[in-house]
């Protein structure tokens, strides 16, 4: 299995700075790599209609994915 390097930015205190941290994953191809380090990582749920007025309230603004990576 081939070794990755994935690296992540992590907001840190001060406003839209972010600090890089690198890790090696072994894994049989990329994308299994990437899961595994977002299931330590990220936390993802559907957005309620509360959470979405909180969110947008407090200057949240929509993001929208591309279709392709």
């Amino acid at each position: 299995m081939p070794d990755y390097r994935i690296t992540v930015s992590v907001p840190v205190a001060t406003d839209k700075q972010f600090e890089k941290i690198e890790r090696l994953v072994r894994a049989k191809n990329e994308a299994r790599a990437i899961a595994h380090v977002v299931k330590d990582t990220v936390q993802i749920e559907r957005c309620s209609a509360d959470d979405l007025i909180r969110l947008t309230k407090a200057g949240v603004e929509i993001e929208v994915a591309s279709e392709q990576p």
